[in-house]
């Protein structure tokens, strides 16, 4: 390893090429986060050199770039893999671009000239359409590089990507682009703020420090010397990485030659990296958008690896040693044997997490999975994964299972049980039922073996006791209440029944208003201190809480009995509220009496052995 101390002209000004291999992430630099930075770092230090041109002062310091040197043969440039600093050096390209243009608008050919030979090289002869980039991106970042490279003007790329406003708000052009308009316009705001007179002095003055005041340190790998240990350790002003980035370069590096690892990036990697909507530049990413589960969000990648790897193991995986971890399954041979086996195993599972994470409406699996999400018990992927990779179970004993896990959860929940063992159990239910025959009667038996809060299964008489007491709206959550009484409503829809779609977002309703005080007022030949505590106690009952859309709830919402019950029952489409057809009077008896007939619903949807 050598290092060096390299201003940016020292880094561009030479023929060569900066390869930024197609396994590395893409280019993820902002505005708020780099670019501005960067660009008070370039000004302050323009600033200085108008003033004194002639200070003896250490060049600014941007961040270290990592790089090994390739095997080049004939007439091809000099080419180096860039292993880290990816994203200083597509920006500087980016930056230069920009200054090169505006310095040929303004026809300052000597400035121009200079610019043009750090940001192309001249003599590139093999393959020039290629070669003649001092920089080269990723697969996904071509398009929009050649164009912020090759476009010559800020009018030729906002003609191809004008400014468009949706609801007042600028909507966003392709990363790359947005990078070079950024700079494009702060170099112009700073050229004329002395006026038109100055204007050729400060863009020397720029194309100075860029030669003489802003440094890279640049360290060069040999050969024999191992990139992935540099790349885990390095990345100083950057964006940091997620574990599937470094996950993704540890798969690349073992590929042997760059043909093989475009070979399996190409069948195999590209999946995660393709926009959920082809027509949005720089759109989200399905595997790049964060997802939460239990308190943290992280990128739906870097949760697939977590699961996928607590399922091989066996055995729990902390997020913060995600890659680490992985890394050490696959050194000590228990992974797959083969690089390609190791990534279509990930693909295959990673399209179960999807049906998991973008569930399919109306099948089994995707209600299964609909509730799972909703639950936020992160810690039964694994298992879920496990059953769903399983090889010797058909469909029907699979189902069957989840109708069971399904059981286990929901009754814990509505029971006040412990969560914080559910890592381990499920781990442990994964390890004893792939140990044994997969039927559906054998993960039963294991299911419901669990004794104590920590570990059990409540049956109908533990169930009852808590369905019938517990505050659901407060404590469950009014999400998870409306889970429940969704399960509960589709439960009622039989095939006699007629199909309907909701244009509008079901709510919990209290059919008793949870501010009773000032519209349902009690009736004044009672003890009202008691009765007062009676209502306090059932609001948020089961029996007390229904489905509504959100223009019926607020229609309804505060109305006395006589008026609300009626309306439920005649405009609303859920079977759900046809209980309260005929009603005109809501009492603590009656909410009582329907939180029974509920919770016997319940049992049939969520039933225990």
């Amino acid at each position: 390893m050598e290092v060096f101390k390299k201003t940016i002209s020292a880094v561009f000004g030479n023929e060569r090429r900066y390869i930024i291999p197609l396994f590395q992430r893409p280019y993820v630099w902002t505005r708020e986060n780099q670019w501005e930075p960067l660009w008070e770092d370039v000004m302050a230090r323009a600033d200085l050199e108008l003033e004194q041109p002639n200070l003896d002062s250490p060049p600014h310091f941007l961040g270290a770039i990592v790089i090994q040197q390739r095997a080049s043969w004939g007439d091809e440039l000099l080419a180096h893999d860039v292993i880290d600093g990816q994203q200083r050096l597509t920006t500087f390209q980016i930056l230069l671009g920009a200054l090169r243009d505006i310095a040929t608008a303004c026809e300052e050919k000597q400035v121009a000239a200079s610019l043009q030979s750090w940001t192309r090289n001249a003599n590139a002869i093999t393959n020039p359409e290629i070669e003649q980039f001092k920089v080269w991106p990723t697969g996904r970042d071509e398009q929009q590089f050649l164009l912020v490279a090759t476009a010559g003007s800020r009018a030729a790329i906002e003609a191809i990507h004008p400014p468009k406003l949706k609801w007042k708000r600028l909507l966003p052009r392709p990363r790359m682009v947005e990078a070079y308009l950024f700079f494009y316009e702060k170099m112009e705001e700073w050229l004329n703020l002395a006026g038109s007179e100055a204007r050729s002095e400060r863009l020397r003055t720029l194309r100075r420090v860029f030669d003489k005041r802003m440094q890279l340190v640049s360290i060069e790998l040999e050969k024999q010397e191992d990139p992935q240990a540099i790349f885990e350790t390095l990345n100083a002003r950057g964006v940091p990485l997620l574990a599937s980035d470094l996950l993704r370069n540890y798969i690349f590096q073992r590929a042997g030659t760059t043909a093989e690892a475009q070979r399996l990036h190409q069948n195999f990697w590209v999946r995660f990296e393709i926009p959920d909507d082809e027509k949005v530049p720089d759109g989200a990413r399905f595997w790049e958008v964060e997802e939460r589960q239990g308190r943290l969000s992280r990128a739906r990648l870097d949760l697939l690896v977590q699961h996928y790897l607590s399922m091989k193991r066996g055995a729990e995986v902390v997020s913060g040693r995600l890659f680490p971890e992985y890394k050490a399954w696959i050194d000590s041979g228990a992974g797959p044997s083969t690089l390609e086996g190791e990534l279509k195993d990930l693909t295959v599972f990673a399209d179960r997490f999807l049906a998991l994470v973008r569930p399919t409406v109306g099948s089994s699996l995707g209600r299964f999975a609909q509730r799972l999400r909703i639950l936020d018990t992160s810690t039964v992927y694994p298992l879920v994964l496990g059953l769903m990779g399983s090889e010797s179970m058909n469909a029907q004993t699979r189902d069957a299972i989840f109708v069971d896990l399904e059981s286990f959860l929901v009754r814990r929940l509505v029971c006040g049980r412990p969560t914080n063992n559910y890592n381990r159990l499920f781990l442990q239910i994964l390890r004893e039922f792939s140990a044994g025959t997969p039927t559906h009667q054998a993960f039963r038996a294991i299911l419901a073996a669990g004794t104590g809060e920590n570990l059990d299964w409540p049956d109908d008489e533990a169930f009852q006791k808590a369905w019938t007491t517990v505050d659901a709206y407060l404590a469950l959550k009014p999400i998870k209440v409306e889970m429940i009484l969704t399960a509960i409503n589709d439960s009622l829809v039989t095939q006699a029944t007629e199909s309907i779609t909701l244009h509008s977002k079901l709510t919990v309703e209290h059919i008793l208003p949870q501010k009773w005080e000032q519209h349902w007022p009690l009736a004044t030949h009672v003890d009202l201190e008691k009765a007062s505590e009676e209502r306090g106690e059932i609001v948020h009952d089961f029996g007390n809480l229904t489905l509504l859309t959100q223009p019926l709830n607020s229609t309804v919402s505060n109305g006395p009995a006589n008026e609300k019950l009626p309306k439920i029952a005649q405009q609303s489409a859920l079977r759900l509220n046809a209980y309260f057809q005929g009603r005109t009077s809501w009492s603590e008896p009656d909410i009582a009496e329907r939180g029974m007939a509920l919770f016997r619903l319940a049992c049939a949807i969520w039933p225990r052995p």
